[in-house]
């Protein structure tokens, strides 16, 4: 299943559909069948034939589950529909479904701010500051510390909305409830906002967080303008070296650290060689279109093939030219069409459509690309307009080339009086107030834009530092909007005014180059191709599905007109009846048009089948009745008509005879099949002679030899040598009745033989330099149509993918499972798509029986039009991007060569045989983890209490934690703690805790042995302290669980090796407690800041001790919810009141529900219960269901440490708020981290 982006919207738009619909080929391309699902009428990928299912449904969780269960679909591949279905990513993960490429945990670790800030710190990339907004007071501040201009910006948002700069305090709690508004249930951050920094696009591609393709892109705008809304050059002109390989390090350590499979985009920004990380988005990017186009590589391909574990080709060499090319994609605004609004850029997406041009400078490009959105260049007026004095100076150099270019400047007040001061004569207007004076009406602004007198305004606005009441009733506001409305050209950004004025002082009248147009795909586009002489067996045999194999391969090949030799098995065409029973067979069975020949015999000479177009003299043993001598032919050429061809497959004496004879008549004759020197040389001087003659050769004599396949049926390797240096001798290919007859040779006889493999052979052979596509068109189908005055097959044609592999698969011929260089795409006949990427599109009714269609010519030809051998130079081939939006021309011309001759040595990385597990030895850890291991706070201590840590220490743990899990995900196993033992005693049952815990010494490469109170010495009578002592001796830890209280210190007293507490009685779980805090992080980003509520037995559930000790390292607020029974213990609540730490106790959950954002649900422990009684009075107390679910925040999080009785109902598990499951698989991660410290 392929995800589109839905409705054409800002932020939303082509670009991720043309993403969506290269996936989509590149799949259909590799035989896989494809689903696609969207609901915009607009987009190509909703067209019918795109892909193999399409679903005009809304993107969203239960209609992608619907869809997904529906089709039995084996992936979903989200990265290419934009943010849309970016967010529904880890939704679909958690309800089992398989999404191709990068992990949707790694995808909202990056779109969450919190994670994505501690993965920056940990493989040291820099980022702009940045503090989540938790109220107006805290803002302020942060703003005060880090000083303005501040970003404020929520996740998860799309295109910029609710994005604001933020430069005054008067302003701030403006924009903050602008923000709050649109984005309530995720995090809003305040960030550092960095003045006069370039933005830098990189979109790069991975496979298991290796890098094997990078583009980096240059904004033409400094940092502050949406990207979306950029000016964007490629390749990039104005960037340091030094920059660009500090965001090419950057980019590899992210894809590592995200585990990127597939594509990803990056946003910098750099300012004095330093480079920050703004943005990362785990998907296709608006850009990635424009720079696959530009540099001729398709990432999108490249990504798909990832994502599906296909072999990539890292960083293929692009071949664009090394200098004298850029590619400037520039936006599409439609301000005119809205009205009111203001027409500056910001950090809001405005545009509403793009246009890329290309040019040998940035200048040229550039230029161009603003004259193909609608604006028209400057004759004489210009009106300028820039507010801060920095950008006057900045300006200054532009605006005196403007004057020296010979145009009329106009200035209002300040910019008049600043470019007057510096030389540079302009003329004063003024935005005035009241237009009905004529007298001022020769200085007012307003009219000479109402007027149209002004050519261009160029109107750079103050940085709005202090924000005023009503400020867009401004008089900038005002101008700007009648520019707009007047259709004035506008330029308001002051790098875009000085690159236009450059490039405008560069303009002239630009002839088209070859740098200005670029195809879309590596094809080319064929004319039907015709074939003109294939052995239809079972021709006229009653009932024969022969010509309908023959010609559903055909068209699938390419061919879209053949002929039939006339000859058959064991009958020919040779009278009424059995042409009867040919145009019965052909009936409704014809996927491709064809013609039919007549087959000669000695008593058909005077009966000329009218139905026919062509007469065929077989000489072949294999013809059903071949003719016994030449005097028997000869009575063919004085009775059949002047305007039908003659046919024959005569060798030998017999070609000499039958040329005589054409000669003797002065009529012309085809020769089918040459396949041997001396007819080629019988007819090259036939030709020299000017008789009537053409010939062809059949493919198969072209690619097969005598010695590769031991048939004397081929010619040998010499012979096959000179037919390729002889080309200009053949006037046409065709299939022939060879393909058949070798498989019959071979006991593999079929009536479609040879036929799917002829097209590839010949796209390989021009992609070698062997033969050119011209050529291959002259040869079938140029002289095809002559020879047999075949009419004009209106809107026919072929698609070629000439460096997309094909790989055969018909077993009947010599080339069954061998791939070649060159795919049929799309066969489209008489206007419709007749077979596409493998599916054919007919249903045999299609065809048209060109037999006795009226030609164009009464006569046949004389003679073919030979073309000239090709040169050294016509072999070299021309590279253009591959398969993209397919151009479609009713009728194609001969097409200019377009493949790729660069033999690259490529690397080729197996993404699926990288998925396989394997061991890691220590030395070839991330650094990450090594600098973690070398400094660890845990080292040979006991692990007895949660309190014992600090939050530093916790940090720690769990970003070692978080490395362990992209580890396991990434290999299975790290190979850490070879050696190592694990003694595990066990004095309760459990389930979670001691598998864990064995599973993560695992994983770790360690050993473990087991023990429980119930079949050790324990039962003997055996102390615990003895235990503890015996296990000290065989392993190097213990992980202990005991029911009594203070147990795990008592142990920790006699145990030379360090001990862990894995539960004491009522005392304390802190290893749970450590995995209860990493959950909440890794689920909801941070602790701090939200409010938790502990419900049901919070007297004796140890894990809830040891949580709220730790959680007193936090903001946090708390909430107990337990019957007064089991209210939290006295201590606990003394020592969180003693550290300042707010908590509230509940009876009823409902006043809470609420505004919790983590619910953690305990079990009430019978177990603990010395009366039966009470236990049945409180177990039922708070029970977790979907009624109670219905009245939570939509992004609160279900906890619980598990097992489970009745506190939460089974209904809750299917809620992607229940996180307890998860919570298990966090724990492994966390345990695996702490036996490694």
């Amino acid at each position: 299943m392929v995800l589109g982006s839905g409705v054409y919207r800002i932020g939303s738009s082509v670009e991720f559909d043309w993403c969506a619909v290269r996936a989509i080929r590149t799949l259909r391309g590799r035989g896989i069948k494809t689903v696609m699902v969207n609901y915009n009428p607009e987009t190509v990928s909703t067209d019918y034939d795109e892909a193999d299912r399409l679903y005009f449904e809304n993107i969203n969780l239960e209609r992608i589950l619907d869809i997904y269960e529906i089709e039995a679909s084996s992936g979903v591949v989200i990265a290419m529909g934009g943010q849309t279905p970016n967010n529904i990513a880890l939704p679909l993960h958690r309800q089992n479904v398989k999404i191709l490429g990068t992990s949707p945990e790694m995808i909202d670790t990056a779109e969450n701010r919190y994670k994505f800030s501690r993965m920056l710190d940990q493989i040291d990339v820099d980022q702009p500051l940045w503090k989540e907004l938790t109220s107006f007071s805290e803002a302020g501040e942060f703003c005060s510390k880090v000083g303005y201009p501040v970003l404020v910006r929520p996740s998860y948002v799309l295109s910029g909305a609710a994005m604001n700069v933020v430069y005054s305090p008067d302003d701030l709690s403006n924009y903050l409830g602008q923000a709050t508004a649109v984005s309530r249930e995720h995090p809003v951050v305040i960030s550092k906002y960095i003045e006069d920094a370039k933005e830098i696009e990189m979109d790069a591609i991975a496979v298991n967080g290796k890098m094997v393709m990078h583009v980096i892109s240059e904004h033409v705008e400094n940092a502050g303008v949406h990207s979306g809304d950029a000016t964007l050059i490629l390749p990039p002109q104005d960037l340091d070296p030094e920059t660009i390989r500090k965001i090419e390090v950057a980019t590899a350590k992210i894809g590592q650290a995200l585990d990127v499979t597939g594509c990803y985009n990056i946003q910098f920004i750099a300012k004095d060689n330093e480079i920050k990380v703004i943005e990362c988005n785990l998907r296709a990017s608006r850009s990635m279109p424009f720079v696959s186009k530009v540099m001729e590589v398709d990432l999108i391909e490249m990504a798909t093939n990832a994502m599906l574990g296909f072999p990539v080709e890292a960083y293929p060499e692009s071949p664009i030219p090394k200098t004298g090319y850029v590619g400037i994609k520039v936006p599409q605004f439609s301000f005119s069409r809205l009205s009111g609004a203001d027409p500056i850029l910001g950090v809001e997406m405005a545009s509403t459509g793009e246009v890329a041009c290309f040019g040998k400078d940035k200048y040229e490009a550039y230029i161009k690309a603003l004259v193909s959105t609608g604006f028209t260049l400057p004759k004489k007026n210009v009106l300028l307009s820039i507010g801060s004095f920095k950008e006057k100076l900045e300006m200054l150099p532009a605006v005196k080339r403007l004057r020296s270019l010979g145009y009329n400047l106009f200035a209002t007040s300040g910019t008049a009086d600043f470019m007057n001061e510096h030389g540079v004569p302009v003329k004063y207007l003024e935005a005035l107030e009241d237009d009905n004076d004529s007298q001022k009406s020769e200085y007012s602004l307003n009219q000479h834009l109402a007027n149209n007198l002004i050519d261009l305004y160029i109107n750079l606005p103050s940085k709005n530092r202090y924000r005023r009441p009503a400020s867009y009733v401004s008089k900038g506001y005002r101008t700007r909007r009648m520019a707009v409305d007047f259709s004035v050209p506008l330029i308001t950004n002051v790098k875009c005014a000085k690159l236009f004025i450059e490039a405008l002082a560069r303009h002239k009248d630009f002839e088209i180059q070859s740098v200005d147009y670029k195809s879309s795909n590596r094809t080319v586009t064929l004319p039907g191709l015709i074939n003109i002489q294939v052995l239809v067996p079972g021709i006229s045999t009653a009932a024969s599905k022969d010509f309908e194999d023959i010609s559903k391969a055909s068209i699938a090949s390419g061919f879209t007109i053949v002929g039939t030799m006339g000859t058959g098995l064991p009958k020919g065409i040779e009278d009424n009846a059995s042409l009867a029973i040919a145009q019965t067979n052909t009936r409704n069975h014809a996927h491709c048009d064809f013609f039919l020949s007549m087959n000669a015999n000695v008593d058909n000479a005077h009966n000329r089948l009218k139905d026919t177009a062509a007469l065929f003299i077989p000489f072949s043993p294999i013809a059903g009745r071949a003719l016994a001598n030449v005097s028997e032919a000869a009575k063919y050429f004085g009775s059949w008509p002047s305007d039908s061809p003659i046919v024959t497959d005569a060798k030998g004496t017999d070609l000499a005879s039958i040329l005589l004879l054409a000669s003797l008549h002065n009529r012309s004759v085809h020769v089918t099949g040459v396949s041997s020197l001396d007819d080629m040389a019988l007819i090259t001087m036939s030709k020299d002679k000017e008789l009537q003659v053409t010939c062809d050769i059949e493919v198969y004599s072209l690619f097969l030899t005598q010695e590769e396949t031991g048939s004397k049926l081929l010619p040998t390797k010499a012979e096959q040598d000179v037919f390729w240096s002889s080309l200009h001798v053949f006037d046409c290919f065709t299939v022939g009745s060879l393909p058949y007859r070798l498989a019959t040779e071979k006991g593999k006889s079929a009536a479609y033989a040879g036929v799917q493999e002829t097209l590839p052979l010949l796209i390989d052979a021009v992609n070698k330099g062997r033969l050119t596509m011209e050529e291959l068109v002259t040869k079938f189908y140029t002289n095809p149509r002559k020879i047999f005055s075949l009419p004009e097959q209106k809107d026919s044609y072929v698609e070629v993918e000439t460096n997309r592999s094909s790989l055969i698969s018909s077993t009947l011929g010599p080339f069954a499972g061998k791939t070649f260089s060159g795919t049929i795409h799309r066969v489209v006949l008489h206007g419709e798509t007749a077979y596409l990427d493998g599916a054919w599109y007919t249903n045999g009714s299609e065809g048209q029986d060109l037999s006795s269609v009226t030609r164009a010519t009464a006569k046949a030809i004389t003679q073919a039009a030979t073309p000239a051998p090709a040169s050294s130079s016509t072999a070299t081939l021309i590279h253009s991007p591959r398969l993209g939006p397919i151009q479609e021309t009713a009728t194609p011309a001969t097409p200019t060569t377009r493949a790729s001759d660069v033999h690259r040595s490529s690397v080729q990385i197996d993404a699926a045989s990288a998925l396989a597990a394997v061991n890691i030895a220590k030395d070839v850890l991330p650094s990450s983890i090594i600098r973690i291991l070398n400094n660890s706070p845990f080292s040979h201590r006991h692990i007895l209490s949660s309190k014992q840590f600090d939050r530093n220490e916790l940090h720690t743990l769990f970003s070692l934690a978080h490395e362990m899990r992209t580890q396991v995900e990434r290999h299975g196993s790290i190979d850490l703690l070879h050696g190592k033992v694990m003694c595990s005693m066990f004095y309760e049952p459990s389930t979670r805790t001691s598998s864990s815990f064995a599973a993560a010494m695992s994983r770790l490469g360690g050993t473990v042995v087991s023990a429980d109170g119930s079949s050790s010495s324990v039962v003997k009578g055996e102390t615990l302290a003895d235990t503890v002592r015996t296990l000290a001796c065989y392993g190097d830890l213990i992980v202990l669980r005991h029911p009594e209280a203070g147990s795990a210190a008592t142990a920790a007293k006699f145990s030379k090796v360090p001990v862990i507490n894995a539960g004491d009685g009522t005392g304390e779980h802190p290893t749970q407690a450590f995995l209860d805090v990493y959950t909440i992080r890794e689920e909801l980003g941070t602790v701090n800041g939200l409010t938790i509520t502990l419900v049901g037995d919070l007297k004796n559930g140890r894990t809830v001790h040891s949580l709220v000790k730790l959680l007193a390292y936090y903001q946090v607020t708390l909430n107990f919810v337990s019957p007064a029974s089991l209210r939290m213990p006295v201590e606990v609540r003394n020592e969180l009141s003693k550290g300042g730490i707010a908590f509230n106790e509940y009876t009823d959950l409902d006043e809470v529900i609420g505004q919790s954002d983590v619910l953690y649900v305990t079990r009430v422990q019978k177990e603990r219960f010395t009366h039966v009684e009470e236990y049945e009075q409180v177990k039922s107390a708070y029970v977790i269901n979907n009624k109670v679910m219905r009245k939570a925040k939509t992004q609160m999080v279900v906890m619980h440490p598990l097992p489970r009785v009745a506190e939460i109902e089974p209904e809750v598990d299917f809620d992607l708020r229940a996180a307890y499951f998860r919570q298990m698989r966090y724990g492994l991660y966390v345990r695996m981290a702490l036996l490694a410290l």
